[in-house]
């Protein structure tokens, strides 16, 4: 005659049992907990949102030097890790007592130079980009209403110092438009002299890079 033996539960067996139901309700509260969103949490995650979304960058090229070249580069890196898209953009100025379709060889061949250095710059980190030359009156207009017109996100302008009438202007004229007129983000690179725009930024030695949000 079979007789079977009742299940035996000792101390040991009875303490791994627990002890696995408690590590697997452990991974179960972990992957289902949602921590508690904060204003710092929630400002962090919001700005990341924001700036992931900038994908077509202008970049206008207000000359042939280091730090235009600098600006390139930085909006080229930019889009490269952001799978964006960047326009260069160079403006020969017209003056005002001729037509804005006369032909002015010495200025389109000098915005075709600088397309073409800013290409090769751009083209080390990615392919997505655009080429345009616009004739107008002033440089800063044009600008703003390329931004207007194209659906462009960000625009990277690089800002020397300008010489007029014997005095030096730390904020080149057509900088401080663009970040007056903007309609979307304007981020600024500078060789590093301290100015000080009323009611609009501050800029440092420390911190040659300016935002402006539209």
């Amino acid at each position: 005659m079979l007789t079977t033996n009742p299940i035996q539960m000792n101390t040991i067996g009875v303490l791994i049992a627990i002890m696995f139901l408690v590590s697997i309700a452990g991974v179960l509260g972990w992957m289902l907990h949602v921590p508690k969103e904060t204003e710092r949490t929630r400002i962090a995650a919001q700005a990341v949102r924001s700036v992931s979304q900038m994908r077509r960058t202008l970049v206008p090229l207000l000359g042939a030097n280091d730090l235009n070249d600098r600006v390139v580069a930085l909006a080229a890196q930019i889009t490269q890790y952001r799978d964006g898209y960047i326009e260069l953009l160079a403006v020969v100025n017209v003056p005002f007592m001729l037509p804005l379709n006369a032909r002015l060889e010495e200025d389109e061949d000098r915005a075709r130079e600088l397309l073409d250095r800013a290409e090769e710059i751009v083209k080390r980190h990615t392919n997505k980009l655009t080429k345009r030359i616009l004739k107008a009156r002033q440089t800063g207009i044009a600008i703003v209403r390329e931004a207007e017109e194209q659906p462009i996100d960000m625009i990277l302008i690089a800002s020397s110092p300008t010489h007029t009438h014997g005095s030096t202007c730390p904020l080149d004229p057509t900088v401080e438009y663009v970040l007056k007129n903007a309609p979307c983000e304007v981020l600024m690179l500078s060789s590093g002299q301290t100015t000080t725009i009323p009611q609009r930024r501050e800029e440092t030695k420390e911190s040659p890079m300016i935002a402006k949000s539209a």
